[in-house]
């Protein structure tokens, strides 16, 4: 059974989905169905962290036609459907708009979706988790994904029960670059793209109130998975790289007034550098931006909702990062209440 099979599925986008073309999708990536498992993990493409070409995704391509199209909600042509499954609580003013991760190329809809959802339905707090377009498909199709379902949930916050400054973000991993784009370089632009009409949604104000981070791609600098995002061809131009990356750079773009910020990794992650998420705090911190955050001595990468599944890229140990969960949903419930008054001596 398919992820969210019996689960309320509502799609975000009118009649017409800007970037969906109907083209098969075989034209745009390398399919051998004959390709074991074995095959694909031997040919890593964008999971290579040396300073290798990136030649070959063809083990990537055959992992998201197996994961996303035979076993998820993808098509075999250029017409996905973006969704949001709802797990709304009644009485909750706020809500939470969650975006797994996967390195653009699939979505961990499970582990970094549904059951994220759940822990905050246990706090009282509802919860949509967001399916959006991810590898063939390129920029900026993620991040309009993303900034439709938050004009969705504001448009229909009356419905939900919501108020409609209660709405955030929770992103991780690629999710992390996904929800952090969004929310500090997407913001409340304009639909822009050829052959959409804008419709009444689109009118919404697409900037959320507040945004979680958890061992998110703050840069994409030196990370193949940037050619999730532009194409191996457009990656492969090395004057690219460093263009595209600047671009999706969420420490650009951040800016005095922005909305508070919940910061969370683990010092030993080899995929996505604490370091760098540190250094995002400090410079939320210098512009004045309410940023809570949780570095952990180990967790590894992909900890997710820490529910013991094991962890590829990280030990399934969770003592440490499991709090996070808690200090998470303790700050949503406080963020929107934030003392304004400055301390005594300051």
């Amino acid at each position: 059974m398919k992820a969210y099979e019996t689960s309320k599925i509502v799609p975000i986008w009118g009649d017409t989905i800007p970037g969906n073309t109907g083209e098969d999708k075989k034209n745009l990536m390398d399919i051998d169905l004959n390709m074991t498992p074995e095959e694909m993990f031997r040919r890593p493409g964008v999971w290579d962290r040396s300073d290798a070409p990136l030649t070959d995704m063809s083990g990537n391509d055959m992992m998201v036609w197996r994961e996303e199209v035979e076993g998820g909600h993808a098509k075999e042509t250029m017409d996905d459907v973006p969704f949001l499954v709802e797990h709304v609580v009644e009485g909750s003013d706020q809500a939470v708009i969650v975006c797994p991760g996967g390195a653009f190329l699939t979505k961990s809809m499970i582990d970094e979706g549904e059951e994220i959802a759940k822990v905050l339905n246990k706090a009282d707090i509802s919860a949509f988790v967001l399916w959006y377009r991810s590898y063939p498909y390129q920029i900026p199709y993620q991040f309009l994904d993303l900034q439709r379902a938050v004009r969705f949930v504001r448009f229909h916050a009356k419905d939900y029960g919501i108020d409609p400054n209660k709405i955030s973000t929770v992103g991780f991993s690629a999710g992390g670059t996904l929800n952090g784009v969004q929310a500090f370089i997407y913001r409340n632009n304009p639909v822009n793209v050829e052959g959409y009409t804008p419709d009444e949604i689109d009118k919404v104000d697409a900037n959320v109130n507040a945004v979680a981070l958890i061992y998110p791609g703050i840069t994409l600098a030196e990370d193949k998975a940037l050619a999730c995002l532009i194409g191996k061809d457009a990656y492969n131009i090395p004057e690219n790289r460093p263009k595209f990356a600047n671009e999706l750079d969420i420490r650009q773009n951040v800016k005095e007034g922005d909305a508070p910020v919940f910061l969370c990794g683990a010092y030993d992650d080899f995929v996505l550098p604490n370091s760098v998420t540190v250094e995002f705090a400090n410079l939320c911190h210098s512009k004045g931006i309410s940023c809570e955050l949780h570095a952990f001595p180990f967790g590894g990468h992909g900890f997710g909702a820490c529910n013991g599944n094991p962890n590829p890229f990280g030990p399934s140990d969770f003592r440490a990062v499991k709090m996070w969960l808690d200090l998470y949903t303790n700050w949503l419930k406080n963020v929107y209440d934030l003392p304004e008054e400055k301390p005594m001596f300051m």
